[in-house]
């Protein structure tokens, strides 16, 4: 009794985290598959395959569900900042090396100042640490970001067009209006400080080894502002990068070919897109697939990959819930 009890509650736990929270977005997952899978359909059909993905990467960053209820002119304003922050990070790649003494504090710095810019958020940090692990892939580039920037501009022709579904005008308020708040700023702190010390810790000797950005990922992925934000979080990605790492990695592991990369990539990306504002439990799902396969197909992957990645996930998911007690907790009230 005691098991089957704890079974049905294991049951009910999982059925709650996918619950969905809200409405699929399906003109968007579209767009975001066929942004990710048209680079890679021309590289390979160019015979560049590896240039046809360093401009599908920005795609991934740059295609994340926009605020709820943001109209054209809203959507135009995130699409530009990410731009901006997908781009810079290319040119500090470029300039400034992926060895890990570049690397820790670009993260760190990204990091910070995403926390406070929410249309930025994640996605300039993010950026730095998929170029850093990727490089021009043997590629030459004539301009230090031009493959982000025009990735980012074939996705941002692609979502611009695109107005969320019941809404026909911008909604008032959508600008960030006031300065930061002191639990923002306690939470950019904690971001930076993680992120940079987990690229650090990856990355001791040299560069990021192996699957060490997944902890970095993790991290920058799974602490939200509060506690109960970054529990709710890490057991999402747990659950979902968990099955979808596994799945990615038997794929890669089957080593497909260009246009099977493709077809893949789009799929999964159209899917994760879609349903993230229904759940983000479904992007942790469907993403590991688009990720793995933009940021591994150049290269074979140990059948143990999977493996230690979910470890990461793990020891990510527990080093973000742990920093809100650790790292300037919020003040309890005394009642």
């Amino acid at each position: 009794m005691v098991i089957r009890s704890r079974a049905r509650a294991a049951s009910d736990a999982v059925t709650a985290l996918l619950r969905p929270e809200g409405r699929p977005r399906y003109a968007d997952g579209v767009a975001a598959g066929v942004a990710l899978a048209g680079p890679l359909v021309v590289g390979a059909w160019a015979g560049h395959a590896a240039t046809g993905a360093s401009v599908a990467m920005p795609a991934v960053l740059v295609a994340m569900p926009f605020p709820a209820g943001a109209g054209r002119a809203e959507r135009a304003r995130c699409l530009a900042v990410r731009t901006v922050g997908v781009t810079v990070a290319g040119i500090y790649v470029a300039l400034a090396g992926s060895g890990v003494a570049a690397l820790a504090p670009g993260v760190a710095m990204a990091a910070f100042v995403g926390a406070l810019v929410p249309r930025m958020g994640t996605t300039a940090a993010l950026a730095l640490l998929l170029v850093g692990i990727t490089g021009n892939r043997g590629h030459p580039v004539l301009l230090p970001g031009l493959p982000q920037l025009v990735g980012c501009l074939w996705t941002t022709a692609l979502l611009l067009p695109l107005l969320p579904e019941a809404v026909r005008s911008d909604a008032p308020g959508q600008a960030h209006t006031v300065g930061p708040s002191t639990v923002a700023v306690r939470h950019a702190g904690r971001l930076a400080l993680l992120s940079g010390a987990a690229t650090v810790a990856t990355g001791w000797q040299g560069s990021l080894w192996g699957e060490g950005h997944w902890l970095v990922t993790s991290l920058l992925l799974t602490l939200q502002p509060t506690p109960e934000g970054t529990r709710t979080k890490s057991e999402k990605r747990v659950l979902g990068n968990s099955l979808g790492g596994v799945v990615a990695a038997l794929l890669l592991l089957a080593r497909p070919g260009a246009y099977a990369v493709a077809a893949i990539v789009g799929i999964s990306g159209a899917a994760a897109y879609a349903f993230r504002p229904a759940n983000y439990a479904y992007w942790a799902l469907a993403s590991p697939v688009l990720l793995l396969l933009l940021s591994d197909f150049d290269r074979p992957v140990p059948w143990y990959a999977a493996v230690v990645r979910v470890a990461l996930n793990l020891l990510g998911g527990l080093l973000a819930v742990l920093a809100h007690r650790w790292l300037w907790p919020a003040a309890r009230s005394a009642g």
